[in-house]
């Protein structure tokens, strides 16, 4: 069985995220979605037992089977890592804001740190974002590849799932005027290895990153962005921005981060 995590802190934006993972998975008997929920206070321990049977009670009438767990601990994050490892999780899915003013400044960041943890790949769903099927999917890629990585694997397996149209958009700025050596022969590599989704591969200027990939997105009518940070690479620099915070804060479309 495919696990698929979503956890829940009980604000609007994390039940979003568990409507869009059921509504996402509904009628697959090969996958459980485990709604985790972390608390701080013994006295929340009960109440959130009570949510959380309730919860599953109606998010199963999707026709998806869905467990609950619970926990306390020091640490979210770890907390969260360490659950979806002893699970093999094959997904987290995430919102973005919390219930309250405090937890809305730390919820982007521990959806961040939970892509930094490298369990399994981190779907980042949007506040207000529905699901509907999802037919183009858009891989923001540095096109330096040289063989199968783990990253690139769970990229495949993902595809697999959804079957979209694969939108290969390369942001090396290094090719302005011609496509380099380097850029042709990952590309090939990249294209031989997801040659069965059948990609089509564009490039753009580096520092054009955020127009570029919002007017991208609007042209080929994207429904899910694939990006997979590096350590020292421009994804690590990219999610350390402001800008690329107000690009994931405030996108409708879901992010799928991958770490490689």
């Amino acid at each position: 069985m495919q696990q698929i995590i979503v956890p829940l802190d009980f604000s609007e934006t994390s039940f979003n995220a568990a409507e869009f993972t059921t509504d996402m998975y509904s009628h697959r008997n090969d996958v459980t979605i485990t709604l985790y929920h972390f608390y701080e206070s013994e006295e929340d321990m009960e109440p959130a037992k009570q949510f959380m049977k309730s919860l599953r009670e109606r998010l199963g009438e999707k026709y998806v089977y869905i467990e609950t767990y619970i926990e306390t601990g020091n640490d979210f994050v770890e907390q969260l890592a360490a659950f979806a490892a002893s699970k093999r999780a094959r997904l987290i899915v995430m919102g973005l804001t919390g219930k309250t003013a405090l937890a809305q400044r730390f919820s982007g960041s521990n959806t961040l740190k939970m892509v930094e943890e490298d369990v399994c790949p981190v779907l980042i769903i949007p506040p207000d974002v529905r699901y509907k099927k999802i037919q183009n999917v858009l891989i923001a890629s540095e096109m330096r590849l040289k063989e199968e990585t783990p990253a690139l694997l769970a990229v495949k397996e993902f595809l697999k799932d959804i079957k979209p149209a694969v939108h290969i958009l390369n942001v090396d700025s290094s090719h302005y005027i011609s496509l380099t050596s380097d850029f042709k022969e990952s590309r090939d590599k990249m294209e031989a290895m997801l040659a069965e989704f059948k990609p089509e591969f564009y490039f753009m200027r580096l520092f054009d990153f955020h127009e570029s990939i919002n007017l991208f997105s609007k042209d080929k009518q994207i429904d899910l962005i694939i990006i997979a940070p590096k350590q020292h690479s421009f994804f690590t620099r990219l999610f350390k921005t402001q800008h690329t915070k107000t690009l994931i804060y405030q996108s409708t479309i879901p992010v799928l981060a991958i770490k490689d």
